[in-house]
Order: structure tokens, then sequence, then C-alpha cells
């Protein structure tokens, strides 16, 4: 196998002196009508050391060059419906979140005044020795009254209402 392909095509007879000098004289020459790039390698490979020629050529430094500005790519319109979208589902929650604090500051106002008129017209008396019972819901439940507070009730000028755990009495009239 010392013989190099060449010879082996000679010797066998299937390549003669002339193709093989035709071939020899093409792998000189680069075809005209085949454009050739010439091959680079995938890594680049930087000099530690710069060349002489280099330091004589004149290269703008990157500090002093204007920097090109990008052309962004309008979005699509997808992205576009994800945006509104996004915004919008935003501003819902923002506006139930705020319309819940309205409404958590209108109950605590509305306690706080139903509370004053309550202590102000409230009409226990400690006193008092007549039980008087009353339902509520599915339960039964009770209030110590006066003989005048217990014929008030029965004709409707007293109500009876609930401020926190305590029972009160207060007139009809402020309802």
């Amino acid at each position: 196998m010392a013989n190099s392909l060449q010879d082996q095509l000679l010797n066998t007879g299937l390549a003669s002196e002339e193709q093989l000098q035709q071939a020899l004289d093409s792998k000189k020459k680069p075809r005209n009508n085949a454009k050739q790039k010439p091959r680079r390698s995938p890594l680049k490979t930087v000099s530690k050391h710069p060349k002489a020629s280099d330091k004589h050529t004149a290269t703008p430094d990157k500090n002093t060059s204007k920097p090109k500005k990008k052309a962004k790519n309008p979005p699509s319109d997808l992205a576009q419906f994800y945006k509104k979208r996004t915004k919008f589902e935003k501003n819902a929650r923002e506006t139930a979140a705020r319309k819940q604090r309205e409404a958590k500051l209108l109950r605590k106002e509305n306690m706080r005044k139903i509370r004053k008129i309550v202590l102000d017209n409230i009409q226990n008396a400690e006193n008092a020795e007549i039980r008087y019972n009353f339902i509520v819901g599915s339960s039964i439940k009770y209030l110590h009254v006066t003989e005048a507070q217990q014929t008030a009730l029965s004709a409707g000028e007293l109500a009876i209402t609930f401020l926190g755990r305590r029972r009160c009495l207060i007139p009809i009239t402020i309802i």
C-alpha cells in the first residue's frame, strides 16, 4: 500500500497520464465558474500580541463612536392584545379593591353612627324585675324590664336591639 492512489489507478489502467496531469492542474487553479468561499474556523482566534501593522492603522475608539439605534420591531397584535388585557385586568382589580375599601369604611361609619344613636337613646332600667321573653331566630331570649317598659313593648312604643352582646331598649321613633 506504499503506492498512492494515483499510481494504483495508472497501474490498473483506469486512468491515463494525461488525466493525472489534468487533475494536478485543476488542484492548482480553482475554476472560475464555481465561486469558492474561504473556509473559516467556527472559533475566532485572538492573538495576545497585536501585529506591528495594527498599531499604525486608524481605528475609531468604541467610546467616541455614536451607538447605533436599534430599530424596534412593532409589537405583534397578540402582544398588544395581552398588554391591553393585562392592563384591563389590573384596572378591574384596583377598582374592585377600591370599592371594597369604600364599602368597608361606609359600614364602619354606619356602625359608629348606629352605636351613638342607640347609646344616646337607651332606656334600660337598673331596677327592672320583670322577665320579658322574646324570640330571635329560633331561640328564646329574655330581658328584665319594669311594668311601664313592659306595657310600652306590648304597645309597640319600644323596641329591643342588640349592641354587641348587650340587649337594649330603645324608642321606636328613632328607628
